[in-house]
């Protein structure tokens, strides 16, 4: 349910036990959604408010934009190729996969392990929807950070490339005024720091851009709702009841800042659209400590803060832990798939990241105690300043060691 409330929405804040926490919240705080138009007006420091509410001290970390010319379009046309990309013949998709970039370019399902068994409650489609080379040709490039590797699109499903490219052009470009107005709210507290965040995100000649196109695969409650799990065949369901985290982890973006398309809820055997399910989809850790149920406007484009932000700002704003709670069907009822695309807009591979010249280190962790759900930062970051290439490689390290614990 959505409540809407002057300059936004609420998000629901559920009884949700976490499994990794062991703690019980509830309550509501407030979304903050604001127009495109405003944001991009001759003043756009008639939205600062609105920026600081959601980027600021006890805000959730995420922002939602309406009004971006030719979204409803490009969502409509991408997330149901989510579902036929994930249809395809597992031998068929196995082709798109690419291991040398640690299966973040092309099709990756069942390739991570999450609490020790591979992680086949999702599949994603991943590519660069501006640089089909990102590395340009740069072979020593390619080595050291593989996952610069060439775009491969599927020829079984050949709408994919346009609609994948065209959705990720509109919000690369949609995200640049909030990137300016995150970057006011910096400076107003770091004299030094000018317009890093933009810089380093589309001034810099970043050719890291990293669009994820994601199937949820519908599970079904097992026997009894006892919990038990069976293995699924390809593009079957799994028969269990889902733990809080069960279709993604915990986890923060390491991204300067994510653009989140509002998820399509599906049938999994027809692909007709439904209604999403209660309690399940995007949930973040506020500030406070509280689990957020957000339920996103389907009319706007959210963005969430990354971890590169937060190094850049010296603390000022700090990424947002979040994570993407399963839904189970009850026994011979339809199964329920959710289909969403992210794109990560990220410093380039080799861009040093560190906090605003005279802004000590410490100054990145102060302002919201580091998450217990996930690996600190400041255990993956260590010296500053770091490539933000290193930063990824030792993130996905830790948090391999995280979710999966000898």
């Amino acid at each position: 349910r959505e409540i809407r409330q002057a300059g936004g929405y609420r998000a629901q804040l559920h009884p949700l036990q976490c499994a990794v926490s062991g703690f019980l919240e509830m309550g509501e705080q407030s979304v903050v959604c604001i127009d495109y138009a405003d944001l991009c007006g001759s003043v756009p420091e008639v939205v600062d408010k609105d920026i600081f509410r959601a980027y600021g001290p006890g805000g959730l970390g995420i922002l939602f934009v309406r009004g971006v010319p030719g979204m409803a379009e490009a969502r409509e046309a991408l997330l149901p190729l989510a579902r036929d990309v994930a249809r395809l013949p597992e031998l068929t998709l196995s082709a798109y996969e690419n291991e040398r970039a640690f299966y973040c370019i092309g099709w990756s399902r069942g390739r991570e392990k999450f609490k020790g068994k591979p992680d086949v409650a999702k599949g994603s489609f991943y590519a660069n929807p501006l640089y089909d080379d990102p590395a340009n040709g740069d072979e020593a490039v390619r080595h050291a950070y593989p996952y610069t590797d060439r775009n491969r699109w599927p020829a079984e499903v050949p709408q994919l490339e346009g609609a994948f490219k065209r959705m990720g052009r509109l919000i690369y470009d949609a995200a640049k005024p909030v990137i300016r107005r995150v970057d006011a709210l910096v400076a107003a507290e770091r004299p030094g720091h000018g317009t890093r965040l933009y810089d380093a995100s589309f001034e810099a000649g970043s050719r890291l851009v990293v669009g994820r196109l994601l199937h949820y695969y519908g599970m079904e409650q097992a026997a009894g709702d006892d919990g038990a799990a069976s293995e699924p065949a390809a593009g079957a369901a799994r028969a269990c009841t889902p733990a809080p985290d069960s279709w993604c982890g915990w986890h923060n973006d390491n991204s300067t800042c994510t653009g989140l398309v509002p998820a399509l809820w599906l049938d999994e055997e027809t692909g007709a659209a439904v209604a999403a399910p209660p309690e399940a989809g995007l949930y973040v850790e506020g500030q406070d400590g509280r689990l957020v149920r957000v339920v996103a406007p389907v009319d706007a484009l959210g963005f969430q803060i990354g971890e590169a932000a937060q190094i850049l700002s010296g603390g000022v704003v700090h990424a947002t832990p979040h994570m993407v709670r399963g839904h189970a069907s009850p026994r011979r009822t339809p199964l329920i798939s959710r289909e969403t695309f992210a794109l990560f807009i990220e410093p380039h591979w080799d861009a040093p990241l560190a906090p605003p010249a005279g802004t000590p280190y410490d100054a990145i962790f102060e302002g919201r105690p580091e998450s217990s759900l996930i690996p600190p930062l400041r255990t993956r970051l260590g010296a500053v300043p770091v490539p933000f290439g290193d930063l990824l490689r030792a993130s996905s390290q830790m948090y391999y060691a995280h979710n999966n614990p000898e």
